[in-house]
């Protein structure tokens, strides 16, 4: 199915979730029909996301080599600063071939010893796993004693980002096909993971029509503007100048004269990883409740963990307690984080996903502790966000920027009003945002206009889909794509795992 599904009006009311049996949802059907007919489903295929497209484990580092941050000078519990320490463990398994695990002992480690936001713990290399002791009663704590606006304290991020146009895109491909026509093939080769890249105006106005664009919406127009376009890819088979890809494209692709698609390479480190570790800082000792975009103080005064240009890679059965964000992930490829929770007290961010493709966000718990629970933006495309709970009027961050196709999948808790990002960045989604099984939880009774051209502060969400849609207080909307079966908790129960295990079989 092309072009953009024709908005209507829908009105929702709050059902009994008990009264209802449970009904197989068309959508479904109309997926696994499309499958084995070779044809275009409604819904994107959500299930390449995750470590290793979630094929596999994410893996065991039992066999990697170990570096105690304690045999580097660190020392848990002695009020002392281990930044130095820390990085000395890191910079040791980096000089490893193959990496290897920085262990952290039980204790509370403690790093930011002044305000220097420049200062962090670097990562820049594969195969470096941040493992502590635990991150409940009797393991590891990590706690950042001063804030550092803007400045994440453990950042994983390559030093190479270099970039250049390997070839173009020379004919139009459907969304949720597997190949493209290109140029010249010669510089591309069978494994590599390559960038789809592409913005202009003119291509926007094709996406989004018959959308109107507001003209304060200013990224999108003029000869440098238009939705940014960053679709990561792996070359499984080349046939000539015919390009094969593991993942499918979430993009329509359309030939415009303007500008041209190009394929670039994606630099990135790989099998890099946090877990078994309670983060936490001296945020709650702030003397002011959190505001949203009060100050930089509010929004960014204390950050944990930034993963920039990273793949194969995650954040498992970690803590974080009193942050003003958690995890940023920036052109994340094949990445999770899961069983991990937020607590404490409130902040801004807790998992953010922009660019990049396939980020996986599954079994965590946000708890009203961050503004915004786990979000995305700025051309992300195939995030997914599934069986996780948010506190009552606990709002996603779907922050502008136009990301591209994203699942919110058996979500128990949280609004979507409030949406995040500068109004030069609007529309904050483009198409194919769905809701499956979404329960929404709020204080008050909410009207959500999804294509709202009069306020500010709106929800620019281009017509999206709406399964088992349900509510403990009566939603209305307007200008949703699709809204089937509201008041039910329809079948498959997680959609995710139902398009995992339907590819899997094949």
């Amino acid at each position: 199915m092309r072009g953009i599904i024709k908005p209507l009006l829908s009105c929702c009311l709050f059902f009994s979730i008990t009264a209802q049996a449970q009904k197989v949802a068309p959508l479904w059907e109309d997926f696994v029909k499309a499958k084995k007919s070779g044809g275009t489903a409604v819904l994107p295929d959500f299930s390449y996301a995750g470590y290793g497209f979630s094929e596999m484990a994410i893996p065991s580092v039992s066999g990697k080599k170990v570096f105690k941050v304690d045999d580097y000078g660190a020392k848990a519990n002695d009020g002392l600063f281990d930044d130095a320490a820390i990085q000395k463990a890191i910079d040791a398994a980096e000089a490893n071939p193959g990496g290897g695990v920085v262990i952290f002992s039980p204790g509370k480690y403690l790093i930011a010893p002044d305000e220097d936001a420049k200062k962090q713990i670097r990562i820049a290399k594969s195969g470096i796993v941040l493992k502590g002791s635990g991150s409940g009663a009797g393991g590891t704590e990590i706690y950042q004693a001063n804030m550092r606006i803007n400045g994440r304290q453990f950042l994983f991020k390559p030093n190479d980002s270099k970039v250049e146009r390997l070839t173009t895109i020379i004919q139009d491909a459907g969304r949720e096909t597997f190949a493209v026509e290109v140029k010249d093939a010669s510089k591309l080769k069978v494994g590599q993971d390559i960038v789809i890249r592409h913005r202009s105006e003119e291509y926007t106005r094709l996406y989004f029509a018959p959308l109107e664009l507001k003209p304060e919406w200013t990224r999108l127009f003029g000869d440098n503007g238009g939705m940014q376009i960053y679709e990561i890819h792996t070359i499984t088979g080349i046939e000539g100048n015919r390009v094969g890809f593991k993942n499918p494209l979430h993009y329509d692709i359309r030939m415009v004269k303007s500008a041209s698609w190009n394929i670039e390479p994606y630099h990135a480190l790989e099998e890099c990883g946090v877990e078994d570790i309670l983060f936490s800082s001296n945020w709650k000792s702030y003397p002011e409740e959190f505001v949203h975009h009060k100050n930089a103080i509010h929004d960014y005064a204390y950050e944990a963990i930034g993963m920039e240009y990273i793949r194969n890679s995650w954040v498992r059965n970690c803590e974080f307690h009193d942050w003003n964000e958690g995890v940023f992930i920036r052109s994340g490829y094949k990445v999770t984080v899961e069983n991990t929770h937020f607590r404490g007290k409130k902040g801004h961010a807790s998992v953010h996903a922009r660019t990049g493709y396939g980020v996986l966000i599954r079994n965590c718990t946000f708890n009203g502790a961050q503004h915004h629970g786990a979000g995305t933006g700025y051309a992300a495309v195939g995030t997914v966000v599934t069986n996780c709970t948010l506190g009552t009027d606990q709002n996603f961050d779907i922050h502008s920027g136009h990301p591209n196709a994203t699942l919110y999948d058996s979500i128990d808790g949280g609004v979507f009003y409030n949406l995040g990002g500068p109004l030069g960045g609007h529309p904050h989604h483009g198409k194919y945002l769905v809701l499956w099984n979404f329960y929404h939880k709020s204080d008050k009774e909410q009207h959500y206009n999804f294509w709202d051209m009069s306020r500010r502060r709106n929800y620019t969400i281009a017509a999206p889909i709406l399964v088992g849609f349900r509510s403990n207080k009566a939603v209305t909307f307007e200008n949703a794509g699709i809204n089937e079966l509201q008041g039910q908790e329809v079948v498959p129960k997680s959609l995710f795992e139902a398009q995992l295990e339907l590819r899997m079989k094949k």
